[in-house]
């Protein structure tokens, strides 16, 4: 535990001293909600039809504030050699690579919370039926973000490029979210994107707002998370890259 803290705390105070990732991590969940809630405003939708959007907010939120965040700052600690280095002290692997998550976790707490209570007041949303759910679909939604920005990584020479080496993994995220309307899909096509960890959130999140489905219903959408997260795991420790890429 002291060693996890103590390194928490030397990448929250990196973070802190990058002006570009904490600006983004800080200011622009919240703008993304004030900004729909505008474009909303005289539309009159009903909670059924808001929900959708806020998990379509939330995932946005996610990935920039820990998937983009984490792959930029693991590919900086590998090439620096500062992973290498960090594996020769205490500390196990998993403890190294877990330390550098915690600041990019707990400001997506913060921040998804500031933005539901956003949501809550400017969309005019009644309060979750079942918090629980909707606090553990972001939760293991967040949870997903890291091993997918680790294995990312592992395929990333350079912070700049992270950029481009992103792109599949956002555009998966985001086709999750309800970029796409599913209803004129082929159904093959419709389960293979409720299979995505975006869409399961967002399922998770419906299910906890609006409480239209009995809590059965959430088992799918929370195995699916499970699944993804366990799944990154393992590939994260069969495929992870301490050297730096050439």
């Amino acid at each position: 535990m002291p060693a996890i803290v103590g390194l928490s705390r030397a990448e929250l105070t990196l973070l802190v001293r990058n002006r570009t990732q904490l600006f983004l991590a800080l200011a622009f969940p919240p703008a993304i909600t004030v900004l729909f809630a505008a474009l909303l405003k005289d539309q009159q939708l009903a909670p059924a039809q808001l929900i959708p959007l806020l998990g379509a907010q939330f995932v946005i939120a996610l990935v920039f504030i820990v998937y983009y965040n984490l792959l930029s700052t693991y590919v900086a600690r590998r090439q620096e050699l500062v992973l290498k280095r960090l594996r020769t002290g205490e500390a196990s692997d998993a403890t190294v690579l877990a330390a550098a998550a915690v600041p990019a976790l707990a400001i997506a707490a913060v921040m998804t919370v500031l933005m539901t209570v956003l949501a809550i007041v400017l969309m005019d949303l009644p309060l979750p039926e079942r918090p629980v759910l909707v606090i553990a679909g972001i939760a293991a939604g967040a949870l997903v973000m890291v091993p997918f920005a680790l294995l990312t990584a592992n395929r990333t020479r350079t912070v700049e490029a992270a950029g481009v080496t992103s792109l599949p993994v956002i555009a998966l995220l985001v086709i999750g979210a309800g970029a796409i309307p599913t209803d004129g899909l082929p159904e093959v096509a419709q389960r293979a994107i409720s299979l995505i960890p975006s869409a399961a959130m967002d399922d998770l999140l419906q299910l906890g707002w609006l409480a239209e489905d009995p809590w059965s219903a959430a088992l799918k959408p929370l195995g699916v998370l499970v699944a993804w997260l366990v799944l990154g795991l393992w590939a994260v420790r069969r495929e992870m890259r301490w050297e730096p890429r050439g």
